[in-house]
């Protein structure tokens, strides 16, 4: 049946903003795992392993420089546009910016004046080397921090070209050309630094211009009066809601990055470069679903913000069942190959990888079998205003990780790194789930979310073992199996497309073919739009 709630126009526009985020997601997953390939094959062990710690104590420094906007504005501006205070969207985007630019600045300074003291815990053996990296990067981090709060509020502005064409094609691309440039003209590892940090700086230009552009269009439309009680706040009343909302998520977003990164700066420190860039090789498969899996929540969190704040719960409830529904349909089939095949896909960076990385690779990928079920829980509980929740959830998974690492890295080194992230990935999906149904009555489940579980489960994780038991563990094994689970694959989703939501993607078409005809309504089954209540 066709919910009466929710206009059909909700899911056809998650549809179109999903399928470009995809498009760019693919990018930047492959440009990443060709910076890493590129990297790891071109430079000593010892540097490629230096080189990635500093890297990501530079995603960790831009996620503290960030102060939680991304979500803050992800809120905020949905629901003025919505509501249409269209000045006030516009007021909310400087409060956001000023904040992160004067943060990363101050973060850039202590990054550069502690350089030589950092460089000496990632590579006791090259603490020069990693010494100029760092403060090469630190010169780059207000750049960043501004091309991210700006790209954030383009998404706000219910936009997701700019973030793809900009962060997740241009950018990605650009690191990866300067970073083969850097190495054709025999550059050490401050070349190398300087070459993966410039393609911010005509990124913040190209955001400038898109977010310029999109609020000058919002503002020119004819907007509905403000309801009563949502009239156009003046800077003060904005600061203060909007930043009561995003300092808990701030700091929540410092400890999901640090979730993230921390684990390659501590391989570093506690055992080696070298490890460090086993560690990096083993778990960059896993980025490519990851990214994947944030194409889709970047394009429902505008969504569920809206839906939220008109009041239409069964209407977010259904953008996170479908939004579920589709994370699993994209992202199992990478991670159940990646666990049948992580030895053949590791002898990509080279033999020494493939063995000492296997286990971690594959610890990594069954995680993210049950991250990609649980669904984007945490999400919904930031747009439900929650944002203290997710601080507490996003501690509590950092410390998990933290005190595992410090134990398990010593020991059972990429292994026990790998195992102490599975530990905090499962914690940090676990608890938001719990919450959203014990506070909204909402959750992912439903008939579509089993059934695409069930279709990546046949086509990618038995036939892919059937397919190495019967022809070894090989490249020729490995590629019969996806070959076979592909095909296979794509049968069952044309079958189930109505179970699956998939046909809202029909409105794509029709509207790319015709160009007049109004968006398709997306047949659900009850199963899946009635979750909260089952």
């Amino acid at each position: 049946m066709t919910t009466s709630q929710t206009p059909p126009a909700d899911l056809t526009r998650l549809a179109r903003g999903g399928a470009i985020n995809l498009v760019g997601a693919m990018c930047a997953g492959l440009m990443g795992f060709a910076l890493i390939v590129t990297v790891a094959r071109t430079y000593a062990p010892a540097v490629a392993g230096a080189f990635f710690a500093a890297m990501s104590l530079f995603i960790i420094l831009n996620a503290v420089a960030g102060l939680g906007t991304d979500a803050g504005l992800l809120r905020w501006l949905p629901r003025h546009l919505a509501l249409g205070a269209r000045v006030s969207a516009r007021r909310t985007v400087p409060i956001a910016l000023v904040p992160v630019v004067a943060t990363a600045f101050v973060a850039a300074l202590a990054l550069a004046l502690a350089a030589p003291w950092l460089a000496g815990l990632i590579d006791s053996g090259g603490a020069g080397q990693a010494t100029g990296m760092l403060r090469i990067m630190a010169v780059f981090l207000p750049v960043a921090a501004a091309q991210d709060a700006l790209l954030a509020a383009t998404r706000g502005y219910d936009s997701m070209r700019p973030t793809v064409l900009v962060d997740k094609i241009f950018r990605q691309v650009s690191q990866v050309g300067a970073v083969l440039v850097a190495y054709a003209l025999s550059g050490g590892p401050e070349v190398l630094a300087l070459a993966w940090s410039a393609p911010y700086v005509p990124g913040l230009i190209a955001a400038a211009v898109a977010y310029r552009g999109l609020s000058r269009r919002a503002g020119t439309r004819r907007a509905a009066a403000p309801a009563d009680g949502d009239a156009e706040l003046g800077p003060r009343e904005l600061a203060g809601e909007f930043w009561r909302f995003t300092a808990p998520r701030s700091v929540a977003q410092i400890c999901q990055t640090a979730l993230q990164r921390s684990d390659i700066v501590l391989i570093a420190a506690l055992s080696s470069p070298k490890d460090a860039a086993i560690y990096t090789a083993a778990s960059r498969f896993v980025v490519f679903g990851q990214l994947a899996a944030q194409a889709v929540q970047q394009v429902m969190q505008p969504a569920v913000s809206r839906l939220l704040a008109i009041g239409d719960r069964d209407g977010a409830q259904r953008v996170l069942a479908v939004s579920s529904t589709w994370t699993v349909v994209i992202t199992w089939p990478l991670y159940l190959a990646l666990a049948v095949g992580a030895h053949t896909f590791l002898t990509i960076f080279s033999p020494e990888y493939a063995a000492e990385g296997q286990a971690a690779t594959v610890i990594l990928a069954v995680t993210m079998l049950l991250a990609a079920a649980v669904g984007p829980a945490d999400v919904v509980l930031i747009m439900a205003g929650r944002s203290g929740l997710s601080l507490a959830n996003n501690s509590v998974s950092l410390a998990v990780n933290l005190a595992l690492n410090v134990v398990l890295i010593p020991v059972l080194g990429v292994t026990g790194a790998a195992l102490a992230r599975a530990a905090a990935l499962a914690t940090r999906n676990l608890l938001p789930l719990v919450q959203i149904r014990r506070l909204l009555g909402m959750g992912p489940s439903g008939a579509g979310l089993f059934t695409s579980i069930a279709y990546a489960t046949v086509c990618f994780g038995m036939l892919s073992i059937v397919a190495q038991v019967g022809l070894g563990r090989n490249v020729f094994a490995l590629l019969t199996g996806l070959v076979l689970g592909t095909a296979g694959y794509l049968a069952l989703l044309w079958a189930g497309r109505e179970r699956l939501a998939l046909t809202a993607f029909k409105a794509l078409v029709t509207r790319r073919r015709g160009g007049a005809h109004p968006p398709v309504a997306v047949t659900t089954p009850p199963e899946q739009t009635g979750a909260a209540h089952g």
